[in-house]
């Protein structure tokens, strides 16, 4: 079995005549403009030899990237799992599609067998066993699972397969939160390196656990060009590495890890192309990446009609969520300002009354909470499934807040909920029951779970001066 890494998520892994493609995406950025790869990935290593099979994990725009898919020859079959539900759209860009069950072997090729696992969150991880080795795929599927999901996929795979030989897991912290939250006070590089290191962490124990011959970081060769993120590039991808947190973690692992580049390959145990991990250099980055970053940070102004017509789209999932909404326990001013034009949408909850306005020009000091982004990201985001990606993982908006005792409040999951396609309104936050026993219950829940954390509250993440 021989296994070439390509780029973030990519690998071609080659056994028995076959080649399996994973999650390939190179061309254009993804996210909008937001996600970048870097260093560049390693196109021509996946296309100098079509893929037989292509394996897509979820349908996240890093994994599931269609200009990137359209460059591919669709003599490939995608290969997917049933509980992701993309068999319509790899269909629509013209690829056969195998669609595999839960915990479903197949053998595709004589003696070449795979098996895709579904995780938590419409993610997957996939399995390639050929006989004589297994190569083990987790892309995002494990790294931000909870604890009891982990444990219970890592003990089905060890039942299952026994020692793995190769692993490539996922590191990275993947979402804007918290790195596109500011606030007085705040320290973002104590903050960036804070969520790092827990991924970190989570990519050490990971392996641990699963003690594979061999066992490779990935999934985060990824920079984020707008002017608040791209400052955070060093800290984060220059911090402790996760082969290093592995080592320092378990000294006398027989696992051999290797912090891998785009262009590194690795065949029946040996390194048949080594390239490995450098440090980050930003000034670098800028240089390289001039006019990515042009790209990045470039945007139209809207018209004032373009924000009416986003105030209507906001007030229809006002409508629908205005039950769910008015159960929150407080008032608050939140405004949706929209890159480059001075009017906004306001949306004041007062008691249980909501109300949403058109404000031409915004006194910002009297808003609790401002969420900023681009016209396009937030009308996408109203009109089209999922297209909120963009946003809540593709870090595509910056929330901020005026007064730092605001956030033990957790506000921006209040203005979350407007901000996505809505078909239906959201179930009710306190089920059938009132609001005192559902209270009662979330505290004996926190007393039980001290231990856990809960990767999107404020509180848990942020790190002030």
């Amino acid at each position: 079995m021989k296994l070439t890494f390509i780029g973030h998520a990519a690998v071609v892994c080659e056994s028995r005549g076959t080649r399996i493609l994973s999650d390939p995406w190179w061309t254009l950025p993804c996210f909008g403009v937001e996600w970048w790869n870097y260093p560049s990935a390693r196109a021509d290593l996946a296309t100098a030899h079509p893929p037989d099979f292509i394996y897509i994990s979820h349908g996240h725009n890093d994994h599931l990237h269609p200009e990137t898919l359209r460059c591919l020859p669709t003599s490939a079959t995608a290969i997917v799992s049933s509980v992701t539900q993309l068999d319509a759209t790899l269909t629509g860009l013209g690829f056969p599609v195998l669609t595999l069950a839960p915990r479903e072997q197949r053998e595709i090729r004589v003696g070449l067998r795979v098996e895709i696992l579904p995780t938590w969150s419409d993610d997957t991880l996939l399995v390639i066993s050929d006989g004589e080795e297994i190569f083990l795929n987790l892309n995002d599927s494990l790294h931000s699972a909870p604890p009891e999901v982990q444990a219970s996929v890592i003990k089905y795979l060890r039942d299952r397969y026994g020692r793995i030989d190769y692993v490539f897991c996922g590191y990275g912290t993947a979402s804007h939160f918290p790195n596109c939250f500011k606030m007085p006070g705040k320290n973002d590089q104590a903050t960036a390196a804070r969520r790092q290191r827990y991924f970190d962490g989570q990519w050490s124990s990971i392996i641990h656990r699963l003690s594979p011959r061999f066992a490779f970081p990935f999934a985060a060769d990824v920079v984020q060009l707008n002017e608040q993120l791209i400052g955070l590039t060093e800290t984060i991808r220059n911090a402790e590495r996760p082969t290093e947190r592995f080592r320092r973690d378990h000294p006398n692992a027989e696992t051999t890890v290797y912090d891998i580049v785009p262009g590194f390959a690795i065949e029946e145990g040996q390194v048949t192309s080594p390239a490995f991990f450098q440090p980050i250099s930003l000034a670098k980055l800028r240089a390289e990446m001039t006019k990515e970053i042009a790209t990045a940070t470039q945007s139209t102004a809207p018209s004032l009609v373009q924000i009416e017509e986003l105030s209507k789209l906001l007030t229809r999932n006002l409508e629908l969520c205005r039950e769910y909404l008015s159960e929150y326990p407080g008032s608050y001013r939140a405004l949706i300002a929209i890159d480059h034009s001075a009017a906004g949408i306001a949306i004041e909850k007062s008691g249980k009354s909501l109300r949403l306005t058109v404000v031409t020009t915004p006194d910002l000091r009297h808003f609790d909470l401002i969420f900023s982004t681009r016209f396009t990201y937030l009308k996408d985001a109203l009109t089209t499934p999922y297209a909120d990606e963009v946003i809540f993982v593709g870090s595509g908006g910056t929330w901020t807040y005026r007064d730092r005792k605001m956030i033990s409040k957790n506000l921006h999951r209040e203005l979350a909920v407007l901000l996505r396609y809505i078909e239906r309104p959201p179930a009710r936050r306190f089920g059938d029951q009132p609001r005192w026993l559902f209270s009662a219950k979330q505290i004996v829940k926190r007393l039980l779970n001290h231990g856990s954390s809960d990767l999107y509250d404020l509180n848990k993440w942020i790190v002030f001066d």
